[in-house]
């Protein structure tokens, strides 16, 4: 009997040392799986961190690009429209100035249809050009267009007396057989008998002088340019 009670008492001690490691390992278990959930938990935040953190670089990153992109394309049309706008600009005045040189070209046409007028114009060319050859005691010879031969011949009293009034010399001058070519608008040209030595008074030729000396002022009082 005692055999079976220290039997008995041996059963209930080793039950309870198994029951106490199984506790102990349980124990241990619970904790080592809270403590990995918790790493893990740790884990997913600091990925999900950064995560969410380059994806917001991203979104930055393309938010600038785009922005930058739009600014570049701002810029680009502006400066199309400022060149659209200084090349309209440009056009106009440019109409405007041929305008400007048309109207001039047909008063001239219609100052050499008025016969008294244009005999007047023709008799100070004629001088005007004779004293700037400076050539004294010599024969010149004066030719315009075919058309004007009539108001050349007319104009030469007054172009010698307008010398003379200048220089206080006599003036030798005679209407030559040649003529201008017909797209001459009218005018002079004074000359040399041997047509080595001449002056270019024409109304074309006046036209090109007075254009590159006045255009400048026209533009600078017209469009302040």
């Amino acid at each position: 009997y005692q055999r079976r009670v220290h039997g008995a008492k041996m059963d209930s001690q080793s039950n309870k040392q198994i029951e106490n490691m199984c506790g102990f390992i349980y124990s241990e278990a619970r904790e080592k799986a809270s403590e990995i959930e918790q790493e893990a938990e740790e884990n997913y935040t600091i990925e999900k961190q950064r995560m969410i953190e380059a994806e917001k670089k991203k979104i930055k990153s393309e938010f600038e690009r785009k922005e930058k992109q739009v600014s570049i394309e701002k810029r680009i049309k502006q400066s199309n429209l400022q060149k659209e706008e200084r090349l309209r600009v440009l056009k106009e005045r440019e109409v405007l100035m041929q305008d400007m040189i048309a109207q001039t070209r047909t008063k001239l046409l219609n100052l050499s249809r008025d016969l008294p007028k244009y005999t007047t114009v023709l008799a100070g060319l004629i001088a005007q050009s004779a004293i700037e050859l400076r050539i004294e005691g010599k024969p010149l010879v004066a030719i315009g267009l075919a058309r004007d031969r009539a108001a050349l011949n007319a104009s030469l009293s007054e172009a010698k007396a307008k010398y003379k009034q200048a220089t206080g010399k006599d003036l030798d001058i005679r209407v030559g057989d040649k003529t201008l070519p017909e797209d001459e608008m009218g005018g002079v040209i004074v000359h040399t008998v041997d047509d080595r030595i001449r002056s270019d008074n024409t109304f074309k030729a006046r036209e090109e002088a007075l254009l590159q000396e006045l255009l400048p002022r026209f533009r600078n009082l017209l469009f302040n340019a």
